[in-house]
Parts: structure tokens; sequence; C-alpha cells
């Protein structure tokens, strides 16, 4: 495709955007391939982005068609090797578990494996939360986890090196749950007192685990450890504050939340991800480290423009726009018409339907 540059102000709807555009603060809220409209026309100016980069329409759409097919065939991959990684981690825990000295190598290629797919947000984003067997939530649950903690540790811009043990660090965090009863991890209703006090101890178990091991760093020893721990001392299992959690600790924590409220469980459906935007813009702010948890929604919003969804009211429409800093107040296209939550405030996302 040939793209050129035009006159914000002269653009029409026979344009899509050939970049993805940033914020004054180097924050992108518009993604390439993005249609122009009237809406985002006005974002682009009030932003005083005046000029732009785009392709015309029908050209893109042809080609659009051709990488669909190409796309498609990469997600049906990354799907296979999820589910492969998830078996692989199934027998690595279950073994440590049992009093297996754990194989750092196998750790490393379980780790080399998800480290692998760091580009392709896009596929993890859109297959993350469809678990299929809720009897095995913990392993898809702890893949996830280190796919989402990969994705923050390099959005702060960590080294390569500190990313690689983020990831390791989200496949053990959960390692304390395999010392739990089935009867209470997957228990459908609703914990006990003294189930829950039972539960609240993998932190605990997972850490006694491993704690001899000289292969695995103390920082991922201490995320097995402190991952339910909250920066205001409200976690457990003893309270800490965030002087005293371990970085890792504070990246995982809040990968750990995320994934647990859009994910199916025996016991709860999952929420929207715009319900868990939503917890952590409010009581969150308390309770997760703020500057982690800036960086992980600044960058995590760009992946739901375009997204199909179903709004609270039972309509269905597409995401054509997120505000940078304000991701609960997106715009969206409903066949012909556009709703702008930032000034129509009785609307809700309920599910997202189609990444």
């Amino acid at each position: 495709m040939n793209k050129c540059r035009v006159n914000t102000i002269d653009c029409t709807s026979d344009y899509v955007l050939a970049e993805d555009i940033f914020s004054y603060n180097n924050v992108k809220f518009i993604s390439k391939y993005t249609p122009i409209n009237s809406y985002i026309k006005t974002k682009l100016l009030s932003n005083s982005i005046n000029q732009i980069n785009v392709y015309k329409r029908d050209e893109y759409e042809k080609d659009a068609k051709r990488e669909t097919v190409s796309k498609e065939q990469y997600y049906e991959e990354f799907k296979e090797s999820y589910e492969e990684t998830v078996l692989k981690l199934k027998g690595f825990i279950i073994g440590a578990c049992n009093g297996k000295k754990i194989n750092d190598e196998e750790l490393l290629n379980i780790s080399q494996k998800i480290y692998d797919d760091i580009d392709r947000a896009d596929f993890l984003i859109k297959y993350a939360g469809n678990i299929r067997d809720k009897d095995e939530y913990t392993f898809y649950h702890s893949v996830n986890v280190s796919f989402y903690g990969m994705l923050i540790a390099k959005w702060m811009n960590l080294s390569e090196k500190q990313i690689r043990e983020v990831i390791s660090a989200g496949l053990l965090h959960d390692l304390g749950k395999t010392k739990i009863k089935n009867s209470i991890l997957n228990k459908p209703g609703r914990l006990t007192d003294e189930e829950f006090e039972e539960m609240k101890k993998h932190p605990l178990y997972g850490y006694e685990i491993i704690k001899d091991d000289p292969t695995i760093n103390d920082d991922i020893k201490n995320v097995i450890l402190q991952h339910h721990e909250r920066i205001n001392g409200t976690g457990y299992p003893y309270g800490i504050k965030a002087d005293e959690m371990g970085l890792y600790s504070r990246i995982i924590a809040i990968a750990d939340v995320y994934d647990a409220m859009t994910s199916d469980r025996v016991y709860k459906k999952k929420k929207s991800p715009f319900r868990a935007f939503e917890m952590f813009k409010t009581e969150g702010i308390s309770i997760f480290d703020t500057d982690i948890l800036r960086v992980f929604l600044n960058n995590i919003n760009v992946y739901f423009i375009g997204a199909e969804v179903l709004l609270n009211d039972g309509r269905k429409g597409k995401i054509v726009y997120i505000p940078p800093n304000n991701l609960l107040k997106p715009i969206l296209k409903m066949n012909s018409t556009y709703i702008d939550f930032s000034k129509d405030n009785g609307y809700s996302i309920s599910e997202v339907i189609d990444m």
C-alpha cells in the first residue's frame, strides 16, 4: 500500500491511519489502521496533530483481507503453542510438588517459549480469558500471569534478563496451590472462613517447596511468597507494605488480579476487562504500585481499539477510540451512530465479544 501525508482537517472517511498516534507524553492513543471519522479527526486536532500519514481505505481493505487469512493461521499456531505450554507447566509443577527437584533447564525452556511470543500481545489478550477446563485453572492462570507479567516488564523497559525472570516468577507464583485440597481449590460455591484461611496459605506452601533451591533466585522466590501482599499492608500472608515488596512481586500482583478477574473460574464468572480497569482505577490505586499500574493501563488499552463489545443495555458496538488517560471513557460506533462514554454516563461495557 502507498501511504500519503494529508492535513488532518481535510481528511475524510476515505482514509485509514497509516501509523500509530502518540499523545504528548508518548502514550499511544490511536492505533494504526483506525478508520478516519469525525470523532477520530476531532481527537487528532485536539492533540495538535495537524498532519497524518494515511492509506486509501479501499486499498487497505483489500490488503486487510489477505492479511486476515495470514493472521488467523498465526493465531491458530499461537493457540496450539499456548496449550502445549500449559501441559508442560502442569507436569513441571506437579513434579516439583511431589518432591522432584526443580529442573531449571526445563523452567528456562518453558519461559523461553513464552518469551518468544513477546510481540504477540494481541494474540495473548484475545486468547487468555478463554480457559477451557476450569479444573485446570491454576495452570492456565499461571501461564497467563507470566504473559501479562512479561508485557508489563517490557512496557516498563526492564532488561531482557529481568523480563525472563518475571516470566519464571509468573509461572511459579501459584506453586503452593497444588498443596491445597481439590475440594477447596475447585469448590463451586463460596469458601467457608476455615477454607479461605487454608487457601491463604498457598504462598507459604509454595515458598516452602522452593526456598532451599539454589537454582531459583531470591526475587522469584519472593514473588511466590508475596504476590498476594498489597502496598498498603492489607494483603497476606504477612501484611507487608510497598517498601518490603520486591519489584517482581508488585508486577505479578497486578498481572495475577487482572487475569483472575477476566477468566472464568469454578465459583465465579469472568468480568469484562473494563470492569477490571475500573477496579484498578478506583480501589486499586491504594493497594497496587501506582507507577506499575499506570504503565499497565496506559499500554493495554490500545489492544481493545477495534474490539466488538456488548453494552449493559444489550446492544453491541465497536470501540473506535480510547482516551490515553481514561480508558473507561471510550467512543463506540453502533451502526452509523457513535456513543461517547465521557458524555453518556449511563453506559458500561458488559463483555468483550471479539478482539
